[in-house]
């Protein structure tokens, strides 16, 4: 009987997580290293959308996820001072597709996911600093100066992963011009209806709030900074607060219940697509390969659809090296492109210009909703390998 083949991932991020559970399932013996001495326990929400739900389901990982979050029921899209501009049909492109979009709190989708793997699989506390390639796999380097051998190192250590430094050099960020914040405090709110989701656009500003079920709301906000990295290293509450006065009620309402000490700040980046995500038997998914800025909500969505083809092709493909050259020509089309419409999008978000704000408000408005639901069908399907 042949032994199980051996994959070592290096980060315990949506990706990484997803890429073992399906690893797993497909027989493989996987052991996961997250540099932090805990997965994350604070922090704030995202969204896990159709495309990444069907994703999971293939697996039969999709359950404890809806049961963590909230499903997207109504999604608009507002002017800033509480006005609907017009509402996206992300609910029936759900029933359409057969898989809804969820709203969660970031902790609670990594325990969901983390729940599912084999016992002892996940390390904690152990860096993966780099790997020495071997003609039939890869020598994996630690932090604690330990080696482990294996078929596949999966590089999912996020941003500033040092196995895409190893393996394609130095590739700098793109800065995106805004400052973020966010956070995940106990709302309620006439407004806020079950499974609410709105974006609120201003001039060079813009502010999500999102039920993420169980009295709790997520909310983020952008602001246009031109020294947006430096503006990131310090936050307040009373600087956000001043960033929205004016705007809708249950906007500043959701930062007056947010605690100072659960506010994050930001600096949002991407990097410029790369054709490479695999070299040898080392592989890279999620912001590893193909960091994107948030406009779309896709981040965390095309993390999990890498994992799963990932898996999928090493469980159709007996070579190692060629299923993971199948995997790279699968989802560099598909995950690049979404890094470049994401940066598009940002740039119709952040717009500052009294005309360019007319015209994005104007074009929403006069869009039909089976224009908006066609032109989301393609983004929110998940597409197997053939």
């Amino acid at each position: 009987m042949t032994a199980p083949r051996k994959a070592i991932v290096a980060g315990a991020g949506i990706g990484g997580l997803t890429a073992a559970i399906a690893l797993q399932r497909a027989g493989w013996q996987v052991k996961v290293f997250e540099a932090a001495q805990t997965l994350r326990t604070g922090g704030t929400g995202l969204s896990v959308m159709a495309n990444a739900m069907a994703a999971l389901h293939s697996i039969d990982a999709h359950l404890p996820v809806e049961q963590a979050g909230q499903v997207i029921r109504d999604f608009f899209f507002k002017k800033h001072q509480g006005e609907a501009i017009t509402r996206m049909p992300i609910h029936e492109i759900g029933e359409q597709l057969g898989h809804p979009s969820v709203n969660i709190q970031r902790p609670l989708l990594l325990r969901a996911l983390a729940q599912q793997l084999a016992p002892d699989t996940l390390t904690t506390g152990l860096r993966c600093t780099g790997y020495e390639p071997r003609p039939d796999g890869v020598t994996v380097r630690f932090e604690d100066g330990s080696l482990q051998e294996a078929d596949l190192l999966i590089g999912a250590d996020g941003l500033n992963s040092v196995i895409r430094q190893q393996m394609l050099g130095e590739t700098p960020t793109r800065p995106s011009g805004y400052v973020a914040w966010l956070s995940v405090a106990p709302f309620s709110h006439p407004v806020m209806t079950e499974g609410y989701v709105a974006h609120y656009w201003g001039r060079g500003k813009r502010f999500g709030l999102c039920d993420v079920g169980n009295g709790q709301a997520y909310w983020w906000g952008t602001c246009n900074h031109e020294n947006a990295a430096d503006a990131a290293l310090n936050i307040s509450k009373q600087e956000v607060l001043a960033a929205y006065a004016g705007w809708a009620p249950e906007v500043v309402a959701a930062i007056e219940a947010t605690p100072e000490s659960a506010l994050l700040k930001m600096h949002a980046r991407d990097r410029h697509p790369v054709e490479q995500f695999c070299d040898g038997h080392v592989v890279l998914l999620g912001d590893a390969a193909h960091p994107m800025l948030p406009s779309l909500g896709q981040g965390a969505a095309q993390a999990i659809e890498d994992a799963v083809v990932l898996a999928d092709r090493l469980a159709r493909t007996p070579d190692l090296r060629t299923a993971l050259l199948h995997y790279q020509a699968h989802r560099h089309p598909r995950a690049n492109g979404i890094v470049n419409a994401a940066r598009f999008m940002s740039g119709i978000e952040q717009a500052e210009s009294t005309l360019a704000c007319w015209a994005r408000e104007w074009y929403m408005r006069l869009s039909p909703q089976s224009s908006l639901r066609k032109k989301n069908i393609d983004l929110l399907s998940f597409k197997p390998c053939p």
